[in-house]
């Protein structure tokens, strides 16, 4: 009997010295094993022993306590249990925050301290107020009511912007950060809308001819993911359609790349799985992913700035699909909060800046975070270089990358694909057969038969003409619902004497070979195949 009772008091301390080892931000199973405190009741089996989801039922009219919590647990007043560690340590882990009611009493026989804490950044409140409370691992919350106001910082904004600007070279580009640099314009221009001065275009130009550059040479299955991430994004805040870039789906392209990716055990940068949400092209599995992020015990993905990029995408998540439920985000919320306050302030600009813009989703300030950041800007307005200002802009301007479209209509916009693009040596190529004629009969004719990209449509293969014979220059009114051209070789449509420039298709079937059809429609939807002809021709009505 005596060696029965020792191996139950021995077992007992056992169970006690593993639920001591638990940190600050983690919550007991019933085996012993620890979970942080936001996967409890997520729906998710987090512990091995299921513990974390066993006591997670709600009371209901006949069923006042439906989980029969155990005198280790805190029974919440909707009916859940937790465990006693999450009484009055600060954070709300009930559902209805009833564990953290009538605690002030309680923290009258503890030391007294104050620790920053996130809070709602719309607490109609107007001064600090400091609320201190016990618990077995003491975590005192200062409380922080003042709000963010943007035009407290548009000074900064405006001197972080002019010297992003001053950093462009004279293509309009910024080299390989190109992408960076146009989407942190764009996100941190909250004051006025997408400009349309020239200036503008020709970065949103530059950019689009290093990426199809960037595709001639590798293609986009060979590109970074990451790499592409950032080109998405930065047409996405251009106003540019990513699924049509001049025939390419970039989007597509990323989200199989990260299906492969996954399929081969690879680590996704949360950034990249962002992109794929903006972009509505997330999945279940990128969901699970996610998750596993937040729960890793991997020192590197544990990181601040990891974690920010997974709570910005976890929150998108939430937003676009259906994927994840509002108490499984809860958790995770609640986790990186805890997490955030347990580690401090970040030391580096990087760091911080993507915690605040993560806290920013979140409607949460962190005192002392803006003021950190803001001292990290240089004399010259930079924040120590592209990257750093790159990140420090959004959260100044109360924005986050997930907000990198929204100063966007919901119709993209559409250009002439960049020269780069149309001459693509690892596109399959086509004959086509493009001549003018002037006069009736015509007295002269200009013929050209050029190679050209599968796919593109017969502007293009005009615009291509032009590139190698100056007396196919066109000039066209693309201001119409059906776009016009007017003017071919310097030659403009003449009203007074009736002649004006008209589009032909050369038959090809057996019955009326080599017969001219008058074409009206849109030259830009005019699919050229192998071996087509086209004939403008000036003549009389």
């Amino acid at each position: 009997m005596r060696c029965v009772l020792c191996l139950v008091f021995v077992s007992f301390i056992a169970v006690v010295s593993g639920l001591s080892e638990c940190t600050k931000y983690e919550f007991p199973c019933d085996n012993g094993e620890c979970i942080d405190a936001g996967l409890w009741c997520d729906t998710n089996e987090d512990c091995s022993d299921a513990s974390d989801e066993k006591y997670c039922k709600k009371s209901g009219l006949f069923s006042k306590d439906p989980n029969k919590c155990p005198s280790t647990y805190f029974k919440c007043s909707d009916g859940t249990c937790i465990p006693l560690v999450g009484k009055c340590d600060g954070y709300d882990n009930c559902g209805d925050s009833s564990d953290e009611k009538k605690c002030e009493q309680e923290s009258s026989s503890k030391s007294e301290g104050t620790y920053p804490d996130f809070k709602p950044a719309t607490s109609p409140a107007t001064t600090s107020t400091t609320t201190t409370r016990a618990a077995p691992h003491p975590t005192p919350v200062k409380l922080d009511s003042r709000v963010t106001h943007l035009s407290d910082f548009s000074l900064q904004r405006e001197t972080a912007r002019n010297w992003l600007l001053s950093q462009r070279r004279n293509d309009f580009g910024w080299g390989d950060e190109t992408p960076r640099a146009i989407t942190a314009l764009y996100l941190a221009d909250v004051q006025r809308p997408m400009r349309k001065n020239e200036s503008d275009m020709l970065m949103v130009k530059q950019l689009e001819v290093q990426l199809s550059l960037d595709m001639a040479r590798n293609g986009t299955k060979a590109m970074e993911l990451t790499d592409l991430s950032l080109y998405i994004n930065a047409l996405l805040a251009s106003c540019k359609d990513p699924k049509n870039f001049y025939g390419e789906n970039l989007v597509r392209t990323l989200r199989n790349g990260v299906d492969s990716a996954q399929r081969d055990a690879i680590f996704v940068n949360p950034s990249v799985y962002l992109t794929l949400c903006i972009n509505n092209a997330t999945t279940y599995d990128d969901t699970r992913k996610l998750h596993d992020l937040f729960v890793s015990r991997n020192a590197a993905i544990g990181r601040i700035d990891i974690q920010a990029l997974a709570l910005l995408t976890i929150t998108c998540v939430l937003r676009n699909t259906n994927f994840l439920v509002a108490s499984a985000y809860d958790g995770l919320r609640r986790q990186f909060l805890q997490r955030m306050n347990a580690n401090g302030l970040p030391g580096n600009v990087y760091e911080a800046s993507l915690l605040a813009q993560a806290l920013q989703e979140l409607e949460a300030t962190r005192p002392g975070l803006l003021d950190f950041i803001l001292k990290q800007q240089q004399e010259d307005g930079s924040f120590g270089g592209i990257l750093a200002t790159y990140l420090a802009l959004p959260a100044l301007a109360g924005r986050s990358f997930l907000r990198m479209k929204d100063h966007c209509s919901q119709r993209y916009e559409t250009d002439l694909a960049p020269m780069e693009v149309l001459k693509n040596p690892k596109r399959r190529k086509i004959y086509v057969q493009y001549s003018l004629k002037y006069g009736s009969p015509p007295e002269v004719t200009q013929t050209i038969q050029m190679q050209v990209a599968e796919g593109i449509n017969f502007l293009d293969v005009m615009r291509l003409a032009q590139e190698i014979n100056p007396k196919f220059r066109f000039m066209l009114d693309g201001n119409r619902e059906v776009p016009v051209v007017y003017s071919i070789g310097g030659i403009p449509n003449d009203a007074e004497k009736g002649t004006f420039w008209t589009l032909y298709l050369v038959s090809k079937n057996r019955g009326d070979a080599g017969r001219f059809t008058p074409y009206s429609g849109n030259i830009k939807e005019l699919i050229p195949h192998a071996g087509d002809e086209y004939i403008f021709w000036m003549r009389s009505i």
